[in-house]
Parts: structure tokens; C-alpha cells; sequence
């Protein structure tokens, strides 16, 4: 598929911001996954606290030094995926449920740079924003998103409710086109019994973009805009830009 070898690119030029000593936060997700796996190949002697158990098994499996944020609370770096991502570098993330502890990296951080494939860069954010609820709240949280216009549903695994690694539920609640995702982010979060939500306004200090030649550093708003235009032009069959 060809966005896994996107992927892959991303996540090996990535890891070039790693350097010798750093503290670094992982996220979570596939990306993340590929970084962990291209990390343990470059060998750097520095410290990882993961976002989520899956991240953190992978690390120490593949021989990463893995500590907790509590040893390691001021972070270099973060290093973590996003499932959409608008010019204004807005991100949607939380497919993976891990959603609340890569939201608390990214502010324990000094450097935030999400990894990502050519299909994660959108105009606007929209679809599905993954909000995690404690399970008491569930009922009071699903009506109050309902007010605000959205469409939750409980996200389930083979019937039962998804738990996430701090032992809640998920509301994927559906809010069409988000214009505004800074008030939508603020507007989920005063609900009584919401945890955290997958919406991470103006998150990444950069973005790193597989695509088809490779990868490439996003710092503007600019840049964004020409490479999401160039890469609809090589959806119609057309040469990107050099």
C-alpha cells in the first residue's frame, strides 16, 4: 500500500531530529510505530516516554530506553502521527484511543513535530473527533455533545465499550466540517465528565510529510498550502513541483 511506504519515509526522516541525550516523547499509532522500529535501527542513546502501552511495549522490545513522564517531565521533543491536519496545523488525532497522554506530551514539550502521510493534510478538519468520557459521565456527556451538534457513538470492540489505557470510554462524535477547532476543542472540554478530545489546535511546531519522493519539513502555512496543491495535481496526473 502505498501510504505505508509514505509512512515510512516520514518516520526515517523523523528520526533525524533525535539526538544524543534528548528526552523524547513517542505518541502513539501505526506512524509512531515505524519511528520506534527506524529508531532501534539508528541506535541513538536517548531517553522515550511513550504516549500509549502499545508504544511503550514496542519500545522496550526493540531495545529503546523507555522512562515515564514523571522521571522525564520536560520533554526536548515529541514525535507522534495525526489523522488529519489543516494548514493552520490543526490536527484530529485519537484513532487509536491514546488521545489524552499525546495531548499531555505535546504540552510537556518543547518541540512538537507530527509525522505524517500525504493523505493526512486536509483543507478542513472534519469527521469524527474522538472524545474520551469517564465511564459515569457517559450518558450527560453523549447529550451535551448532542447539543453542541454532533453525532457521538460509543466506539465498542467485539460489542463491549473500547477502554482506554486510563480506563475510559470514547464518544467518536461526528461535528461535519470543523471551521473553528479551537472553540469546538474548549466547548467539548467544559463538559462535566469529558476527559480529553482528539482536537490538538495549531499542536505541531512542524509537520514531517511522506509522499511519493520521499519527505519533507512543513513549518508554514504556506508551504502547507503549496504541497496540498501540488499533490492534488499529482492525483490528476500531473508532476509535482520540484
Amino acid at each position: 500500500m502505498e501510504a505505508e511506504k509514505w509512512k515510512e519515509f516520514a518516520a526515517e526522516r523523523s528520526i533525524e531530529f533525535v539526538q544524543e541525550g534528548m528526552r523524547v516523547g513517542l505518541g502513539s499509532g501505526t506512524t509512531v510505530q515505524k519511528i520506534i522500529v527506524a529508531l532501534s535501527r539508528k541506535r541513538v542513546r536517548a531517553k522515550f516516554v511513550p504516549g500509549s502501552r502499545v508504544t511503550e511495549e514496542l519500545a522496550k522490545r526493540l531495545g529503546l530506553e523507555v522512562v515515564s513522564l514523571e522521571e522525564c517531565p520536560d520533554l526536548d521533543l515529541v514525535l507522534d502521527g495525526a489523522d488529519q491536519v489543516d494548514p493552520d496545523f490543526n490536527a484530529l488525532k485519537g484513532k487509536g484511543g491514546a488521545l489524552t497522554r499525546e495531548k499531555i506530551l505535546c504540552h510537556a514539550a518543547e518541540k512538537v513535530i507530527f509525522v505524517v502521510d500525504r493523505t493526512k493534510l486536509v483543507r478542513v478538519l472534519e469527521g469524527a473527533v474522538p472524545v474520551e468520557v469517564l465511564p459515569f459521565g457517559f450518558p450527560l456527556v453523549k447529550r451535551k455533545l448532542e447539543e453542541l451538534g454532533g453525532k457521538p457513538r460509543l466506539r465498542e470492540v467485539s460489542g463491549s465499550p473500547f477502554i482506554t489505557d486510563n480506563g475510559n470510554y470514547i464518544l467518536d462524535t461526528d461535528f461535519g466540517h470543523i471551521g473553528e477547532p479551537a472553540r469546538m476543542e474548549r466547548d467539548i472540554k467544559r463538559i462535566p465528565g469529558v476527559v480529553e478530545n482528539g482536537l490538538f489546535p495549531r499542536a505541531p511546531d512542524e509537520l514531517v510529510v511522506g509522499y511519493e519522493g520521499g519527505a519533507v519539513e512543513v513549518r508554514s502555512r504556506k508551504r502547507f498550502v503549496s504541497l496540498l496543491r501540488s499533490f492534488s495535481l499529482k492525483g490528476k496526473g500531473k508532476r509535482l513541483p520540484g
